[in-house]
């Protein structure tokens, strides 16, 4: 009896670490082999190859991301081997596991962590047994409990972070780890309020796993724990350990709950921390404190603004903070006011997401209190509710778009800053609005446009709103290359005149030796561009990706 475990991740550099889990706690029992896919791929394909095994049985992790595809993909196995025994798990289908076993042409539904349950349930088939086992529904048995599973007992099967067949991979992926499960809120819009309590993995256990994966070139560990920060003890621990172990290019992201971070371990690793080694997720959703209520979210803004303060005066951690449009009781206004209130505490990244109805939350079954329409299809997107229009949350979506291109990206940081500095003081959501509606009423491509567009698109705005800051922005577009790019404007010197130019500063040597330039690098890797009649600016790409470009202005009459 031959088993296959398999999902489809959102991204290639994505790993799935649930399936693993499953992979190692039956492969020693079992005779079991995974395998992953991503979006891009063919459904048909995908079918084919998990065929091509001769399984009898395949295990799929269904999310909200990949649901649809998922859906196919089990229809195309079921029809071609229709005695195939497909059993779904993942948190999509374990808290209405009716639904899909009505729905979807599969045998079993397998609730919650499924480390051993899918053992258990792995032997029945096998055994020809009767198949009553918590957490397990089939056709005419449904179970209503999503299983926890004894975390000491998932530390003491191998580890599914030192597997031989992603060892190779493992530099150009994000390594997924988890140092407890659970989580102690009780947010109404989240799956993780279902949960009972929180649980912790063995300090060694996390430990050793660390050390593997730091040992063996990881470059990107991302920790699952819905709040990192809980224990003061682990906390500081873990990240004492990953400090003594640190290695260029190495990147951990944490998702933290930064009210309850201490000021102490805030001022211990401003001290400690290399650059550009810790990412914080601060998940602040809303400062609005009637949809905190309603949510049942328990936050303290002016604590954590104070707290996020500190981490980034400190400059070692890159800060990502989160924000949600369309939760209950909250006006398109008062939304406003929450993104500048957040955008206000100077984040690396603001990311702005839109309510999902998941299913088995109780804020999806209490719609209608606040009368929500959704999309009856994942991700069961918020289209509108009592308070927020549909207008208004496409017009949030919208600028949402723009806030991802223009601040998030980090290619417009100088033009950013100096909007955000003058004519958009304290207006942050409405600059980016207004970007939005411009590029909307002008009919404007602009989710999948290429960099030029992105460039040119802001200048065309800024020149409708009389604000000169093409100097600024020409700046930022040329900090996005390594080589002379193009240019977005209409260049006002020809093609003939700019080789003339830099053919003349490449001859002469008492510029090029006062700048440390020569003459090949003139002419090959720079751009010039007039300032007034007889001054130019200089634009230098270094050949080291790693430096950064300069600038320099160059006073001389070079043409007769």
């Amino acid at each position: 009896m031959k088993t296959v475990l398999a999902t489809i991740n959102a991204k290639y550099i994505h790993t799935s670490l649930a399936m693993r889990l499953l992979y190692v706690a039956a492969k020693e029992h079992f005779d079991v082999s995974f395998k992953e896919y991503t979006l891009k791929e063919d459904v048909g394909k995908m079918a084919e190859d998990i065929l091509l095994t001769g399984c009898d049985i395949a295990g799929l992790g269904v999310y909200i991301w990949n649901v649809q595809m998922l859906l196919q993909l089990v229809g195309l196995l079921k029809k071609r081997k229709p005695d195939l025994i497909i059993i779904l798990g993942g948190p999509e289908v374990t808290y209405e596991p009716a639904f899909f076993l009505e729905q979807w042409p599969v045998d079993y539904i397998v609730s919650g962590e499924g480390e051993f349950v899918l053992c258990e349930l792995l032997d029945a088939i096998r055994e020809q047994q009767e198949v009553v086992i918590e957490g397990v529904s089939c056709h005419g048995k449904i179970s209503g409990k999503a299983v926890q599973a004894d975390l000491a007992k998932v530390a003491a099967l191998p580890s599914p972070y030192t597997l031989p067949e992603d060892r190779t991979a493992m530099t150009n992926k994000v390594i997924y780890v988890e140092t407890s499960r659970g989580c102690p809120f009780r947010c109404v819009y989240c799956l993780a309020s279902l949960e009972e309590g929180v649980r912790f993995f063995p300090e060694n256990y996390v430990f050793e796993n660390l050390d593997y994966l730091i040992g063996n070139g990881a470059r990107q560990i991302k920790f699952l724990d819905r709040t990192f920060n809980l224990n003061r003890h682990r906390t500081q621990a873990i990240f004492d350990f990953l400090i003594n172990r640190y290695r260029p290019g190495l990147l951990c992201q944490f998702e933290i709950y930064g009210d309850i971070l201490p000021d102490k371990m805030i001022e211990t690793l401003n001290k400690r921390l290399p650059d550009n080694f810790f990412r914080f997720e601060a998940g602040i959703q809303t400062t609005c404190q009637s949809a905190n209520n309603a949510i049942g979210r328990k936050q303290d803004f002016t604590l954590l603004a104070e707290k996020i303060r500190k981490i980034r005066e400190g400059g070692k951690i890159n800060l990502h903070l989160d924000l949600i449009a369309g939760l209950p009781l909250e006006t398109f206004d008062r939304f406003v006011l929450s993104f500048n209130d957040v955008f206000e505490l100077k984040a690396k990244e603001v990311q702005l997401g839109f309510l999902k109805m998941l299913r088995g939350t109780a804020l999806r079954k209490n719609a209608v209190l606040y009368k929500y329409i959704y999309d009856v299809e994942a991700p069961y997107e918020v289209k509108s509710h009592a308070d927020m229009s549909e207008a208004e949350l496409d017009r949030i979506r919208r600028a949402e778009n723009v806030l991802e291109k223009y601040w998030n990206s980090g290619r417009f940081a100088r033009t950013m800053q100096a909007l955000f500095d003058k004519q958009y003081k304290g207006k942050y959501f409405e600059l980016f609005d207004e970007i939005a509606t411009w590029l909307h009423t002008c009919c404007l491509t602009f989710r999948h446009c290429q960099l030029e567009d992105q460039f040119r698109y802001l200048n065309d705005f800024l020149i409708a709103k009389d604000i000169d800051l093409f100097a600024t922005l020409r700046t930022d577009y040329y900090h996005c290359f390594s080589t002379r790019p193009p240019g977005f404007w209409n260049h006002p010197l020809d093609k003939k005149t700019r080789k003339k130019l830099l053919y003349a500063i490449g001859n002469d040597k008492d510029f090029l030796n006062r700048n440390h330039l020569t003459r090949k690098i003139i002419e090959k890797r720079s751009a010039i561009d007039p300032v007034s009649e007889n001054e130019y600016l200089l634009t230098v790409f270094p050949e080291d990706k790693q430096s950064s470009i300069i600038s320099i202005k160059y006073n001389k009459e070079l043409v007769s």
